[in-house]
């Protein structure tokens, strides 16, 4: 199989949802079949997504504007190094969590969704072709995220199931033409196949 065109594909949802281990049997299934393709995350692995990395475990996150401006930051330098790099050399690019992410969980804190979409589009960062929304229940993915720590309660400051309502809803708010909503409560290779199917689709000339 062979991409006409790069594609640039985002997986979004709230903690527990899944999003992660979708996007990397996606991957698996695309480097597997020879396409060229990447995977990527966010907070990214640069020196700006650490730091944020150790934040959030820390539980030391600043207000949600300073909290925006990291991600920028890091997302400025994840978009240099290796993102607009893979998409220019014909690469597919998959990513887990974009600026979608900053809409809904600093959206939850206080701000206007939309107006973190938009700060972080006049920095012209690539728009992508596809995001794929996993969504789920917080009730079920804090569930999820306890069985597979092995902790009673959520391991950082976003782990929490009022807080995670309030990033379901503002995720739900944001939903655009770009948007693909994938039912979380279906099994893993389900949602995969359906993913897969959908990527195909775009593929096609």
């Amino acid at each position: 199989m062979k991409s006409v065109r790069p594609l640039f594909v985002v997986f979004e949802g709230i903690d527990g949802s899944g999003k992660t281990t979708i996007c990397e049997a996606v991957f698996a299934h695309y480097a597997n079949a020879g396409l060229p393709v990447v995977s990527l995350r966010e907070p990214s692995d640069g020196t700006w997504g650490r730091k944020i990395r150790e934040l959030i475990q820390r539980d030391a996150m600043p207000g949600p504007e300073e909290q925006v401006q990291l991600f920028i930051q890091d997302r400025d330098d994840d978009v240099t190094t290796n993102i607009r790099p893979a998409l220019e050399s014909g690469k597919m690019v998959l990513l887990d969590r974009y600026y979608y992410s900053n809409a809904a969980y600093q959206g939850a804190l206080g701000l206007a969704a939309n107006h973190v979409i938009d700060e972080n589009r006049r920095r012209n960062f690539p728009e992508p072709d596809r995001v794929y929304l996993v969504d789920l229940e917080p009730a079920e993915a804090l569930r999820r995220v306890r069985a597979r720590s092995g902790a009673s309660t959520g391991r950082d400051a976003f782990e929490r199931e009022d807080f995670q309502a309030l990033v379901r809803a503002a995720y739900l708010s944001i939903v655009d033409g770009r948007f693909f909503i994938l039912d979380g409560h279906m099994p893993a290779p389900s949602i995969v196949e359906t993913v897969v199917r959908d990527i195909d689709s775009l593929l096609k000339p």
